[in-house]
């Protein structure tokens, strides 16, 4: 189905949804959704959405250079991080501010989502009706995949920009040595592998898979987007995971994405994505308050008047 109404979008989620619960039903599990104002797996919209998709360094490709990112984001813009106290507050907020990272954007708001499938997340005008449809993802995490900030495999996750390719090898032995010795720079308490070896042995494997966390709330637009995120592991030297995000794999402990899976996805016409907007901005989803910081306002209010002032000329 095509959306070309908000109606249209929640009848789809919630039917998604309850469809969900009816077949599969899961004390604990979550949902979470992913708007994307198009399909990025293939550049034709006549194919289905697959289950698959990456962390934003993964899908640019960007492995080899991820020290070097976090290094220069924090050089270039060290007062936007003082209030950050860990890693996992730095690469969330480096995530949110569009740097490729190791961590991927979803909500807990389906509206907000829908929000970012029209073209929303654009304050480019040329780039928010690009033509083709928009889709929003709607995610299952089971509850032992949904993670505290807190926890040690998030926390391991965040530090990976700090270690360099050839120093991660989950799949040996003491192989991620390097990377447990910069978490303990900043958490002693962490592990050692060398006197903890069975500790290891789950970090390794644990690594290797995408975990759902959700994220402190110490931004104004963290809090905004109902943000939370999945964080993506990796094999040895770095390489990307190939999670599938699909029912078999939701059950299959060895595989990358389990316990976390695509159920569906809400497809909206590329047509309907101005109509959709408008009708998102009467139950509080106007790009102003998406993005809260004082550049963006501003350039949202441009926008919407330059369209009234275009509107009028017809």
């Amino acid at each position: 189905m095509r959306c070309k109404t908000l109606e249209d979008v929640v009848g789809e989620v919630l039917r998604i949804i309850d469809e969900e619960k009816a077949g599969h039903p899961e004390v604990g599990a979550e949902f979470f959704f992913r708007g994307e104002k198009k399909n990025y797996v293939s550049d034709y919209d006549g194919d289905s959405l697959g289950t698959s998709f990456q962390s934003y360094l993964d899908r640019e490709g960007l492995q080899e250079h991820e020290r070097q990112l976090y290094e220069e984001a924090l050089r270039l813009n060290v007062a936007s991080f003082e209030e950050d106290c860990t890693m996992v507050e730095r690469v969330a907020r480096m995530q949110h501010y569009r740097l490729p990272t190791r961590f991927a954007d979803m909500s807990t708001n389906a509206l907000l989502s829908a929000h970012f499938a029209c073209g929303g997340g654009e304050t480019d005008l040329s780039k928010r009706d690009n033509g083709r449809d928009g889709f929003i993802r709607i995610m299952k995490v089971a509850a032992h995949k949904l993670k505290s900030f807190t926890s040690d495999i998030i926390i391991a996750i965040s530090h990976l920009p700090l270690v360099d390719a050839w120093n991660v090898n989950p799949n040996l032995p003491n192989g991620l040595g390097y990377l447990t010795y910069e978490v303990r720079n900043s958490r002693p308490a962490f592990y050692d592998e060398e006197m903890i070896p069975e500790i290891g042995k789950q970090l390794r494997r644990e690594i290797q898979q995408v975990w759902a966390f959700k994220p402190m709330l110490n931004s104004r637009r963290i809090r905004k987007q109902g943000g939370m995120f999945l964080a993506f592991g990796c094999g040895d030297g770095k390489k990307p995971l190939a999670p599938t995000f699909s029912p078999a794999d939701y059950e299959n402990e060895s595989a990358p994405s389990y316990g976390i899976k695509q159920i569906g996805y809400v497809r909206i016409a590329a047509e309907s994505k101005r109509i959709i907007r408008e009708q998102l901005r009467l139950f509080g989803m106007p790009g102003e308050l998406v993005y809260p910081e004082l550049s963006n306002v501003c350039e949202e209010l441009f926008n919407r008047f330059k369209q009234i002032i275009e509107e009028n000329k017809k």
